[in-house]
């Protein structure tokens, strides 16, 4: 099947930056900024490419099926190859590409905003606006100043716990020794999630936490996700969990619930972003596109994932602004997440 030249698509892009109309007055126009009116030209071009090949990190595999559901809904005729992994193991994998001069992936989705700096350094990613990036939250927009990332989804890092236990509410809580041999967590050298809960926790309260929290003998898994599992199934009571797949599991009439913690829970912003060599950059511009869709924010609530848009409640009826948290800052994450790995493993021995 024919893809379009490089001068179709740049046709294309001239035309998203001559269509800005649909922006809110206070803010202006972007370059590479997608118009309502360009996306059904770049639909055109993505079904002559018919695939986009996502590799995400973003939620739980359920969440991700029904994504790839939901776009293959709204854009019949391109199909989705999409891989779910942790975090690290999706960047290890496309810096072996890279390295060998592979291309094969067209959207990027990881849970570590620090991957996309190193991937701006090496001049591989590709600059989009997506035509509704107005709709998500006046603080996670345009989060690199270049464009050549954008926030894809949002999470949390707070306490999970079994429903059979009364639950801590601050997490140096976890460190009491009534969760012995209770506990478990992540790693943050697969987890983008459980990357950013250690150096948040560290930053506040000292590597002394992590400590005691290993006196509690905590099984340590690799996905953030791992967390929920060891406490439905009962093996472990209480942990460091996400709250997308936690709500999921509990609306499913699992024994798991979520506290937003007194001091914090940890907001976790994913990004996305296409790859300058793509092989299929119209399907892939789409598919980012989309995710600014209300759409793409309504199947998130669907599996108890934060909505992107502020038009979108939900799942837990919870807005993102009455929930107290922190961020991490994006130059925070490229030195700390390094230096907190090689602190866990000599702490927790994994």
């Amino acid at each position: 099947m024919s893809r379009p030249t490089r001068s179709s698509f740049l046709a294309l892009a001239a035309g998203a930056a001559a269509g800005l109309s649909a922006r809110a007055p206070a803010e202006a126009a972007k370059p590479n900024e997608m118009s309502d009116a360009d996306v059904s030209k770049l639909y055109a071009a993505a079904k002559k490419e018919g695939t986009v090949v996502w590799w995400t990190a973003h939620y739980a595999q359920s969440a991700a099926d029904r994504v790839r559901d939901a776009f293959k809904a709204k854009y019949p005729g391109i199909e989705v190859q999409f891989i779910r992994q942790t975090a690290q193991v999706i960047f290890q994998r496309l810096n072996q590409d890279l390295k060998s001069n592979v291309h094969e992936l067209d959207v990027f989705a990881s849970t570590d905003e620090s991957h996309y700096v190193v991937l701006k350094k090496q001049n591989v990613l590709s600059a989009f606006v997506p035509a509704d990036i107005n709709k998500v939250p006046l603080s996670l927009r345009h989060l690199d100043p270049d464009e050549m990332y954008q926030i894809g989804a949002l999470g949390f890092v707070l306490i999970n716990f079994n429903t059979k236990v009364q639950p801590p509410h601050r997490w140096p809580q976890l460190g009491d020794p009534k969760w012995k041999d209770q506990l478990t967590l992540g790693h943050p050298a697969f987890s983008g999630y459980v990357g950013n809960w250690v150096v948040a926790m560290n930053d506040k309260y000292g590597w002394e936490y992590f400590k005691s929290i290993a006196a509690n003998n905590p099984k340590i898994g690799r996905s953030v996700n791992d967390t929920v599992t060891d406490i439905v199934g009962g093996e472990r009571m209480v942990g460091a969990g996400p709250d997308n797949y936690s709500l999921e599991r509990k609306a499913g009439g699992n024994p798991i619930d979520i506290v937003y913690p007194d001091d914090g829970a940890v907001l976790i912003t994913a990004p996305v972003a296409v790859l300058k060599a793509a092989p299929h950059p119209n399907a892939g511009r789409l598919f980012m596109n989309f995710m600014y869709s209300r759409e793409y924010s309504q199947v998130l609530v669907k599996s108890y994932n934060y909505p992107l848009r502020t038009d979108v409640p939900s799942a837990n009826g919870v807005k993102l602004d009455k929930i107290h948290w922190t961020r991490n800052k994006v130059e925070r994450l490229e030195t700390g997440i390094p230096e907190v790995v090689a602190k866990w493993r000599e702490t927790f021995n994994v």
